[in-house]
């Protein structure tokens, strides 16, 4: 899961919170930086109860950056995390992108994932929904990244949410682009007009016929995330009881 979904309970008692989470069952955990004094205690903690570093990102602004970039780096191999993810991959809104706007972003992703790769980590990139537009000759600029980008450099880490709410479907990218995704963030799309997020489970995305998908495709993490949760940690403790009794 990633600690966006907690972040208030990780203030008020961030020791107490990540051991519910590991009771909870979940084993992988995304998040930047850490928690406690230092990193060496937390790295020790998180070993302790049991709880793997898995990702932290950034945008593609920051990780430009090459003093940035070197932190996240860092941070990363020093808590044995596998992945570097690009959270965004323009400089401003995202609105409006050309064909061009696609394929310099998917040239830059190349470029960070070559270094992020022979530093020892994995390089990822993370849709929204601004991706999932229609430019010259692609149904979707999404589409522009998957053939523009090196599989060897670039991974995908699919929202399951966003390409929803773009209007995308998970089961035909998965089938198109087999080995491609490596990650999945898992939330869910509730049932009002809005369309807004909400636990796994609580909503109206199949997660079953795309979980059925992903095993053919070869999707290795799934990654729980919920924005602005109302109640987190029982979003996290129903998300997870739905998520393991899924079956497909």
């Amino acid at each position: 899961m990633i600690v966006n979904v907690i972040g208030d309970e990780l203030k008020k008692d961030w020791q107490g919170t990540l051991r519910t989470v590991a009771e909870i069952g979940y084993d992988n955990l995304e998040f930047s930086g850490y928690y406690g004094d230092n990193r060496e205690q937390f790295k020790k903690f998180m070993k302790d109860i049991g709880l793997k570093p898995l990702s932290a990102g950034s945008s593609l602004g920051q990780m430009k950056k090459e003093d940035a970039l070197k932190k996240m780096i860092d941070d990363a191999l020093y808590l044995e995390k596998k992945y570097l993810v690009c959270y965004w991959p323009w400089m401003d809104s995202g609105d409006n992108k050309k064909l061009d706007d696609f394929k310099k972003a998917a040239d830059e992703m190349n470029k960070l994932g070559e270094q992020v790769n022979k530093a020892g980590l994995r390089f990822a990139f993370h849709n929204h929904d601004k991706e999932f537009v229609e430019v010259a000759g692609y149904k979707w600029g999404y589409e522009v990244f998957l053939k523009e980008t090196d599989p060897s450099k670039v991974a995908m880490l699919l929202d399951l949410y966003w390409i929803t709410k773009g209007g995308g479907d998970p089961v035909q990218l998965l089938q198109q682009y087999p080995k491609r995704f490596e990650l999945f963030h898992v939330k869910d799309m509730d049932k009002t007009s809005e369309k807004s997020f909400t636990c796994p489970g609580y909503g109206i995305i199949d997660f079953k016929r795309i979980f059925a998908e992903a095993k053919k495709a070869g999707v290795k993490h799934y990654i729980v995330e919920i924005d602005k949760a109302p109640n987190p940690m029982q979003c996290i403790k129903d998300s997870y009881a739905y998520l393991n009794n899924l079956r497909f």
